[in-house]
Order: structure tokens, then C-alpha cells, then sequence
């Protein structure tokens, strides 16, 4: 590491550090009041109000790292662009892009650690502040499901239930596939106007059916229809429902395996994984801006670089939940609207470090 590489890294460290623990302060102090609250109401002891408060901050980091990035990166940046240092180093013949390069790298590695946290702090600690607010987590499986689907691939079978209640074991507009081997070609399949699950037996019992034998090219009617091929019990077509954020991205990653099984919908778990994948990175794409915006420096412009600054980090946080509710509501997949205000400031971050090449 060259003298350049190891000042710059100093420097920006220093500024980062102060600027995360500035936003962790601001954060703790406005939450403060409601912890104190919660002791007086007694709905905490104040051993549970500490506990609180330690594991509010995996969630503080998440939200305010990426605005600690860009307020140290430009505090730095500035401090050496009214020293001159910006200038001395551009005329020795050194570009704007290597005299950020570590800088860069450093914001890059900052994002591998909220990656982590994201994926497998938060979740445990955003569990245990519910278990401290005395917010329930349900474990009880639904009663109930509409567009029940399971696919059977010991047997190559696949069931569709138009209803299905659990709790009665009852089902209605059933659909039933048999494939061959190879699941490549369907062999038969059965349609039921109801289906009771028989728990002595542990089959359907299946009533008005009409058996279509694709594979010998023939139909049969049955008033009542019974076979030890279909023996799913009706639980394994529900699954938990689970808020997302309480999982480990390895947990999220199940659940949404899970639900695709049974029929489930997963857009809410695949935009909190999309988004686990991309919100991380913020901190690195908005070092170019912070690095990049604060590199000149003009007597009296100071400030209008700061608000500039803070008006762009936090306009990527309203990209990033405009996007996000797209990808809720199902207009946009949840991985492109994840990564969409990543590329596009990325673009905006890399124009600006262009520029401040000359």
C-alpha cells in the first residue's frame, strides 16, 4: 500500500466512523422516549429496555450506513479539496479515480458487512425487540387455503386444490396429475368435484370424478374414486406465514422454497430477498457521490455541496421503496426493482467522478 493508498484510507475511515456513530446517537436518542415509556408502563424491566436497546442497532446500521458513507466521504474529500491537496495531487499527474480508489474499496467491503448483518443479524435481533414490545409471533398454520398446490416427486404426482380447509380435511375442485418418470409426460389426470382425506386410511376419498388415462387414451366416471397413490395430508398444503424480516436469508430462502411447493405467494419473501442482495451495496455506489460532489471546492459552496450530498442519499432511499412497492405489488420483478436505484445511481455517482476528473 503506497503512502497515497494508506493516508486516503486513514482519513476516510476516521470520517466514517464519526459519522456512523453521529447517526447511531441521533437514532438511539429519538428512541429513547418510547423505551422510557415502555419501563414506566411497565411493560419492560429496565434490564429488557437495555436489551432493546442493543439490538435496535443492527437496524440503526442497516439504515444509516449508507448516509455515514456519504456525509464521511465528503467530509473528507472537502477537508482536502480546500487544502489543495486535490489539486497538488491531480498537477503530479495522479487521476481523481486512483486517489479514490481505497476509499472505494473500503465502501465496498463496509457493504459485505451490512450484507451480513442483513442477512443474519437483524432478523434475530428485529425478533427479540418483538419479544420485548410483547408482539406475538404466530406459529399456527392457517385453517384454510384457497389455490392449494404440491407437487409429490417420490410419486410424480402433482395436486390442485380450488379449497382446501385443513382443520375439516375437506377439499373442493380438485385437479390430479400423474406424470411419468421422467416428469416429462403427463399419464393421467383425475378431476374431483370434492375430496374428503381420510385419516384412518390416510387417503382422498374423492366424489364425481372423472379419470382421464391419457397414457391408454381413456375416461371413466366414479362416483366415489379411492387410491393409494394420493395420501398428502391436508397440512402439507399450508405452510407458516411468516413476516420475512424475522428469517436468516438462509430461513427466507426455505420458506419461499416452501410456499412455491404449496402454492403460496412469495412476493413478499422474494422482495425482502432482492432486496437483501441489494440494499447492502448502497454504501458502496454512494461513495462515488459523496467522493466525487465534495472534491471541489469553492469558498461559500460548501454548504450547497452538503445539502446537494444529502439530498441525493436520501432520494435513494425513495427510489428504493418506490421500486420496492412495485416489486410488492407484482408490476416488476423483485430483483430488478432491488437493484434499479443501485444502477441508477451508480450512473449518476460515476458521471460526477467523471467530471471531477478536470
Amino acid at each position: 500500500m503506497k503512502k497515497l493508498d494508506l493516508y486516503m484510507s486513514k482519513n476516510f475511515i476516521k470520517a466514517f466512523l464519526l459519522s456512523l456513530i453521529a447517526f447511531i446517537n441521533v437514532f438511539v436518542l429519538s428512541q429513547l422516549f418510547k423505551i422510557f415509556r415502555y419501563v414506566a408502563d411497565g411493560r419492560m424491566s429496565s434490564s429488557d429496555g437495555f436489551i432493546y436497546v442493543l439490538n435496535m442497532i443492527p437496524d440503526i446500521l442497516l439504515n444509516v450506513t449508507p448516509l455515514a458513507v456519504l456525509l464521511g466521504s465528503l467530509m473528507m474529500i472537502n477537508k482536502m479539496a480546500a487544502n489543495l491537496e486535490i489539486i497538488s495531487l491531480k498537477t503530479s499527474g495522479i487521476s481523481f479515480r486512483r486517489i479514490i480508489m481505497f476509499p472505494v474499496i473500503i465502501s465496498f467491503f463496509i457493504s459485505l458487512v451490512v450484507f451480513f448483518i442483513n442477512g443474519n443479524i437483524y432478523p434475530v435481533s428485529e425478533k427479540r425487540m418483538r419479544e420485548l414490545r410483547g408482539n406475538t409471533i404466530s406459529k399456527v398454520l392457517p385453517k384454510e387455503k384457497r389455490n392449494g398446490f404440491l407437487r409429490d416427486a417420490e410419486k410424480n404426482n402433482i395436486y390442485m386444490m380450488g379449497y382446501i380447509n385443513v382443520e375439516k380435511g375437506t377439499a373442493d375442485d380438485i385437479e390430479l396429475i400423474e406424470l411419468n418418470k421422467d416428469f416429462t409426460e403427463i399419464e393421467k389426470v383425475i378431476i374431483a368435484e370434492k375430496g374428503e382425506y381420510n385419516r384412518e386410511t390416510n387417503t382422498w376419498e374423492l366424489k364425481n370424478v372423472v379419470v382421464n388415462d391419457l397414457k391408454n387414451r381413456k375416461s371413466e366416471t366414479h362416483s366415489l374414486y379411492v387410491s393409494e397413490e394420493y395420501k398428502e395430508p391436508p397440512e402439507n398444503f399450508v405452510t407458516l406465514s411468516i413476516d420475512p424480516r424475522l428469517l436468516t436469508t438462509k430461513e427466507l430462502k426455505k420458506e419461499i422454497k416452501d410456499l412455491r411447493i404449496t402454492g403460496g405467494d412469495i412476493r413478499n419473501g422474494m422482495v425482502e430477498l432482492g432486496n437483501r442482495y441489494s440494499f447492502p451495496f448502497a454504501s458502496f455506489i454512494i461513495s462515488f457521490l459523496g467522493l466525487s460532489l465534495g472534491s471541489r471546492y469553492v469558498r461559500g459552496n460548501s454548504a450547497m455541496s452538503i445539502v446537494l450530498c444529502m439530498f441525493l442519499g436520501y432520494g435513494y432511499y425513495i427510489m428504493q421503496a418506490s421500486f420496492e412497492s412495485l416489486g410488492k405489488n407484482g408490476l416488476m420483478n423483485p430483483f430488478v426493482s432491488g437493484w434499479l436505484p443501485n444502477i441508477i445511481f451508480l450512473g449518476i455517482g460515476m458521471y460526477f467522478v467523471h467530471k471531477a476528473e478536470y
